[in-house]
């Protein structure tokens, strides 16, 4: 290592929080990122740094570490979390505070910045600020958690940590009301935070402290998703408090770093394979039923699509064309009905879209792709029937009027959606109103385990599936309801819900933007 360069390290703790692939508490993939974001910076030929992910601590890097940066868990009374990383026994401890006397910098984020009564002073010393959980030896928090969406205020003007700091807009998991060492400075308040006086450290989520050591901590108790650090202000204070912290100059400017997808983060710094495209193949039309206007909502499709960079799609109005397509294809968009067809699909179209299931390659059904291949489908005789089509569409447009009756929908208008459940695709979305049909008595056996959109019929009075996920042969496959015409992609949610639908079924990390309609 050259001496000459400050040794940052980066300790992420395990990914808690929920599914794998939600950012949430996702501390190997946020220490990845602002690894990344340094490596790029133009600090990056002053520094050297060394990630350990999932709790990996190093005693020897430890002792080298000119700043140490936490992302961890902490512990949190009774429940199953563990000590911040740095906190968690007595050998990393003893470690740490001898670091410290000699001037390493500290950085707890979000987290991390938990500590018990036992531990309180030492990480007050260490650290600045602490999130104080524990009274008379239970958890009874005399700091808060309040979710806000509100803006940076700046507590000091001057401060390098702030240099480049706006006042961004975001929504938040903010930590506050902390305890503080008497000679933190608070950085950055957020007004709309509850107080229970009138002192504005009880609004301080970021700080900073110059210890008598020589050395300096920074801290924040924001960070709670990967996503969060796609805002732009949020993203500079971290890494230009970590800098700080490591005892450099931080530009006027700040360290006004591009965010970057976790693909292309992975690739760059932990040896991840080169980012592919996902490859879309996307079959439009008939004219038959112009009524459902193919290009339109195609079009609009194709331009939200195009929003995550990855994504490439063909478009055929030919289903032969599929024979060829789906060979190289990760995605096949079913925006498409063979109305008044009393041919169907070829032996060899069927065999293709079944083999490509095999493969593994996600569909997308779309809307009234659902009523194609059906003996219900009006002047075909039912000669365009293909029964294994109903194993690819879980639930089925039926044309005509049997038990329990004929499928139906409300008239076309707003109503809203409302995302619900766990599922990444649902995860964090906020309800939308749309402009659509809003479909129900859709035909079909199997369940729908976990409706991932509803909405209540104006007719039914019920809550109704809009949109759901699940398996065929190898294949990922979800099925909305949604997109009678391009004035359902105008709401951002609904943008955001397809982008991640292509994603998801294709077996790819699903991009997230607090831009596009999430609360997280």
């Amino acid at each position: 290592m050259n001496s000459d360069k400050k040794h940052i390290v980066l300790l992420a703790g395990k990914k808690s929080h929920g599914p794998d692939d939600n950012g949430i508490h996702d501390y190997p993939a946020q220490a990845r990122l602002l690894h990344d974001c340094l490596q790029r910076s133009p600090l990056a030929d002053m520094i050297h740094i060394t990630r350990l992910e999932n709790d990996d601590w190093q005693a020897d890097v430890i002792d080298t570490a000119d700043c140490l940066v936490v992302i961890s868990d902490g512990r949190d009374g009774d429940l199953p979390y563990e000590e911040a990383s740095h906190l968690r026994i007595d050998q990393r401890k003893q470690q740490l505070k001898k670091r410290i006397a000699q001037g390493m910098g500290l950085v707890p984020i979000h987290f991390a910045t938990f500590a018990s009564k036992a531990d309180m002073q030492d990480a007050l010393d260490w650290q600045g600020a602490i999130f104080h959980w524990e009274q008379n030896g239970k958890r009874d928090w005399k700091s808060k958690i309040t979710w806000s969406t509100s803006v940076f205020d700046r507590m000091q003007q001057q401060h390098p940590i702030l240099n480049g700091v706006g006042s961004p807009k975001l929504r938040e998991e903010f930590y506050h009301q902390l305890s503080f060492h008497p000679e933190a400075v608070p950085l950055i308040q957020i007004r709309a935070l509850p107080t229970q006086s009138d002192d504005p450290k009880e609004q301080a989520v970021a700080w900073c402290l110059e210890r008598h050591d020589g050395g300096r901590s920074f801290g924040t108790t924001m960070g709670h998703s990967l996503d969060i650090f796609r805002v732009d202000g949020l993203r500079t204070l971290v890494l230009n408090g970590i800098a700080w912290s490591a005892g450099l100059e931080i530009p006027e400017e700040g360290l006004q770093i591009a965010f970057a997808e976790r693909e292309e983060v992975t690739h760059r710094v932990a040896d991840g394979p080169q980012i592919k495209p996902i490859r879309v193949t996307m079959l439009s039309g008939n004219n038959a039923h112009r009524w459902h206007n193919w290009a339109e909502t195609t079009g609009a499709l194709l331009r939200v699509f195009g929003d995550d960079d990855r994504i490439q799609t063909r478009v055929t109005t030919c289903p032969d064309d599929l024979v060829s397509d789906l060979q190289d294809c990760d995605v096949l968009v079913l925006n498409w009905v063979n109305w008044h067809d009393p041919v169907g699909l070829s032996d060899a179209v069927k065999q293709a879209i079944e083999d490509f299931t095999i493969r593994g390659g996600g569909v997308f059904v779309h809307h009234f792709a659902n009523g194609a291949c059906h003996a219900s489908l009006p002047q075909t005789d039912g000669k365009s029937d293909w029964p294994w089509y109903r194993t690819l569409v879980q639930r089925v447009w039926e044309h005509r009027d049997i038990a329990p009756g004929r499928s139906h929908h409300d008239k076309f208008g707003p109503f809203e959606v409302r995302p619900q459940g766990r599922h990444p695709l649902a995860a964090g979305l906020k309800p939308f109103e749309v402009t659509d049909e809003l479909y129900w008595r859709q035909h079909g056996d199997m369940p729908i385990e976990e409706p991932l959109l509803v909405a209540t019929s104006n007719i039914t009075g019920s809550q109704e599936p809009l949109a759901w996920a699940y398996q065929v042969n190898e294949s990922r496959v979800v099925q909305s309801l949604l997109g009678h015409s391009a004035a359902t992609y105008a709401p951002s949610a609904s943008q955001a819900f397809v982008r991640r639908v292509i994603a998801w079924c294709a077996k790819r990390p699903i991009h997230g933007s607090l831009a596009d309609g999430t609360t997280e």
